[in-house]
């Protein structure tokens, strides 16, 4: 089912494991309520759910209320979901990229441990259900963790739950083979295999996925140093916070391509149309026991060269294989509060930038 044709009026449902990445792709999520998007469709924020990823559950609990202090939507609810992945892990992730707190631990943080009532008690997984329950066909899941909680949600409800929910909109996974953990596999289908394969063998309608090797294309992605610079001298609680978070990342590192596919997966829920350079159909499932390959998404490239009857499967997924760039640029600008960014123009027409 595409999200694009259903009820005008959406509610999100947001599943993060919050570094900065996610931290983007919220703040983009909660500007965007404000906006009257292309083909008058408008949607609400309705939960905040929580899973372990980029830091562990607390952390990325903290982080979220964090970032709606600083950008003043206490309204919103935070779930926290599951801790561990569906199977144990028998590696552990090393990098510390994001540092221990999912912030890189850069300190001076807003003080959240005075709000009442916004940090719920019930689980993010029961929190699915219910909203999916409560608004059949009319919540949207974009997930920008590991897929253990919507996976979980899966095996406890099944069709009770399949057959409610709206869009799924996935960051992960990837199309030619390349990690970013492991040599063949992307962070958020590793730190989860089992919960990746579940979820795309039991969705019903093909979900929307932004892979990773797309998030890197040179024809993507944004300089670090407009990054650091520009949109980093906006004056505002928000943008510092992340500025000091990116800068401690990413300098020591040598980076110089800023790189943000959960922001860039909230954008294209924004803007499909404008954010889509191309994006293909197939059937994908995830490698859960190769030595090599355990966490790789793997594309069935011969479908459609085989006779049915040989083959069995149909496609899927949907797999977005290029973005536009400034689109992007325009919208990640304008979620960071710079005053020349402008998004009527995105808000007004369908307009898409050739590859």
């Amino acid at each position: 089912m595409d999200y694009e044709s259903k009820s005008l009026e959406r509610l999100v449902v947001f599943d993060c494991d919050i570094g900065s990445d996610d931290a983007w792709a919220l703040a983009m999520l909660l500007r965007g309520e404000e906006l009257s998007l292309p083909e008058g469709r408008r949607y609400k924020l309705a939960a905040i759910t929580c899973v372990q990823g980029n830091t562990d559950l607390e952390n990325g609990a903290q982080n979220a209320l964090r970032i709606l202090k600083l950008l003043n939507r206490q309204d919103v609810p935070v779930f926290k979901g599951c801790a561990n992945p569906i199977i144990p892990r028998t590696w552990r992730d090393t990098s510390r990229f994001h540092g221990i707190d999912g912030f890189k631990d850069v300190g001076n943080y807003p003080e959240v441990n005075d709000l009442q009532g916004q940090l719920q008690q019930e689980h993010a997984v029961n929190a699915m259900y219910r909203l999916a329950c409560l608004h059949p066909k009319q919540v949207d899941f974009l997930l920008c963790g590991p897929l253990t909680n919507f996976a979980n949600c899966i095996n406890l409800y099944g069709d009770g739950f399949l057959e409610k929910i709206g869009g799924v909109l996935i960051m992960g996974g990837n199309i030619y083979g390349r990690g970013n953990i492991m040599k063949c596999a992307e962070f958020n289908f590793m730190m989860d295999p089992e919960a990746a394969h579940t979820t795309l063998e039991r969705v019903r309608e093909p979900p929307l996925i932004l892979p990773w090797e797309p998030s890197i294309d040179e024809d993507f992605h944004l300089t670090l140093d407009w990054r650091l610079n520009v949109l980093g001298s906006v004056d505002h609680p928000f943008v510092e916070l992340l500025t000091r978070v990116e800068r401690t990342m990413m300098v020591p590192r040598g980076i110089k391509k800023w790189l943000n596919p959960d922001a860039a997966l909230a954008a294209t829920y924004l803007f499909p149309e404008a954010m889509i350079a191309e994006q293909l159909e197939y059937h994908a499932t995830v490698e859960l026991c190769g030595v090599h390959t355990r966490g790789q998404m793997v594309l069935d490239h011969l479908r459609g060269r085989r006779v049915d009857t040989i083959h069995g499967k149909k496609n899927n997924v949907r797999i977005i294989t290029h973005l536009n760039r400034e689109p992007f640029r325009t919208i990640i600008a304008w979620t960071g509060f710079l005053p020349q960014a402008d998004i009527s123009k995105l808000c007004s027409s369908n307009m898409t930038e050739t590859k």
